[in-house]
């Protein structure tokens, strides 16, 4: 599978999507970053950060569920770069964008392995969601910081 890098650029659709649902697709574009497409791992872990982020704290199975169908749907009609782009278009505020980023690079360090195609990857999406450096490495500090000591 070839490597999928992030659209430069604007989305060419002007509909909004739901923060809930873009921050699904960031989830899943980010377990496709390294072009060996989605592994079970990865589906699962991301349906395990989903249910962590306070955004998804009050949903059930079958809002999961529906949720998931939302996201298909979208990868079927949609373009990826231009599914992404709106994504990244949809979400509101400063938290939602960190919400994103955090599920990015959970999903990508799920296997425990970043290697450069998925580094350029989180490194283009911070820059998309308008991540500074200083609260980028804050995160991932706050996220992989207690592992490493």
């Amino acid at each position: 599978m070839p490597q999928r890098r992030l659209p430069k650029g604007r989305s060419a659709s002007s509909v909004a999507l739901e923060p809930e649902v873009a921050i699904a697709i960031l989830g899943l574009f980010s377990a496709a970053a390294d072009g060996e497409g989605i592994s079970s791992t990865e589906e699962y872990a991301l349906s395990e950060f989903l249910s962590q982020v306070g955004l998804f704290e009050d949903y059930s199975d079958d809002d999961f569920e529906e949720l998931t169908e939302k996201v298909v749907s979208l990868i079927d009609e949609e373009e990826p770069e231009d599914l992404v782009a709106q994504a990244i278009e949809s979400l509101p505020n400063r938290a939602y964008r960190e919400a994103a980023y955090i599920t990015a690079i959970l999903v990508v360090g799920i296997d425990e392995e970043v290697p450069e195609i998925e580094q350029d990857y989180i490194s283009e999406l911070q820059e998309a969601l308008r991540i500074s450096d200083e609260r980028a490495q804050e995160l991932i500090d706050e996220i992989f910081g207690e592992e490493e000591e």
